[in-house]
């Protein structure tokens, strides 16, 4: 009876060992994929606030920032405070402020930040929830800097200074 006891455990985790290998392989081969489609700016379309569609396939040259946030996070607020008072938006040509918050709440976040309708900054609506599986992660301030030809430069989570959003713009520029 032990034997059997002893045996269902064994089997019992090297089932689970198992299962968690295969997870793992499969969450690397994942983040691999979405490394390779957002090394050069994928396609992507989103809301803008007056409910049209704003399809980024015919972006041509950059350089671009995109912004991922939400209108209640206190890192988020101060990153694009930042972002907009310091005049960073103008050292990109287009600078994409994306959430997954309803437009009121974007709005009112906007408003509270002074914002006036910028030509080179576009808030965008991710009402399908559809981020995350374009740029692999959800994680929320995230920044994604492309350079002149849409080439990804860096990807930086949580909650950035301008000064190290402009590091890497102007790092991109050397090259």
């Amino acid at each position: 009876m032990k034997k059997i006891i002893l045996g269902l455990v064994i089997l019992l985790t090297i089932s689970l060992l198992a299962f968690l290998i295969s997870g793992i392989v499969r969450k690397l081969g994942n983040q691999k994929i979405i490394t390779e489609k957002i090394s050069t700016l994928p396609s992507f379309s989103f809301l803008t606030l007056l409910n049209e569609v704003y399809d980024a396939k015919d972006i041509k040259t950059g350089p671009i920032l995109i912004v991922h946030f939400h209108p209640e996070c206190e890192h988020c607020q101060y990153e694009i405070s930042e972002i907009l008072k310091n005049k960073i938006a103008s050292s990109f040509d287009r600078v994409f402020l994306i959430s997954s918050a309803n437009s009121d709440s974007i709005k009112f976040f906007l408003k509270l930040l002074n914002y006036t309708s910028s030509p080179n900054v576009t808030p965008l609506l991710d009402t399908g929830y559809h981020f995350e599986d374009i740029f692999g992660s959800g994680i929320i301030p995230s920044s994604y800097i492309y350079d002149r030809k849409l080439n990804l430069v860096k990807v930086l989570h949580g909650e950035v200074k301008t000064e190290t959003i402009l590091k890497y713009l102007i790092e991109s520029e050397q090259d």
